[in-house]
Parts: structure tokens; C-alpha cells; sequence
């Protein structure tokens, strides 16, 4: 389980690096590199967000049902 995690994270961090090499090497001007770079990084960062919210929802409503569960067994 622990050679999975790693793996996981070895290709995450493979994939933005060879993202960004791509993005260096294309011919673009300056600044509309960095506004694309931003732009890219915006982008996964919401998506991070929205993934982060959604986890956090279910998360809040399992807590929630296993709440219910132990109140309504309490005699």
C-alpha cells in the first residue's frame, strides 16, 4: 500500500514537471508564458479546491449519519 502512495505521488510530480519542461520549451513570448503558466496553475488550483469541498461534504455527512446512529442507540 505504501509502494502505491509513493507511486501515485511519483507520477503527479512527473506529470507537472514534464507540464512545465513542455511549457518552457514552446515558442511563446515572455509574458504569454507566464500568463499561461498562471493560467494553468489557476486551474488546478480550483480544481484542487472544488475536490478538496467535495471531500469535505462527504466527509461532514458521514459524521453526520454516524451521529444520528449513535443517538438513536442510546437507551
Amino acid at each position: 500500500m505504501k509502494n502505491t502512495g509513493i507511486f501515485i505521488v511519483s507520477l503527479v510530480g512527473g506529470m507537472i514537471v514534464g507540464s512545465a519542461l513542455a511549457m518552457l520549451f514552446t515558442p511563446q513570448s515572455g509574458p504569454e508564458l507566464r500568463r499561461h503558466i498562471k493560467d494553468f496553475i489557476d486551474e488546478e488550483a480550483d480544481r484542487v479546491k472544488e475536490k478538496a469541498e467535495e471531500i469535505h461534504g462527504k466527509i461532514k455527512s458521514e459524521i453526520d449519519q454516524a451521529r444520528c446512529k449513535c443517538e438513536t442507540n442510546q437507551y
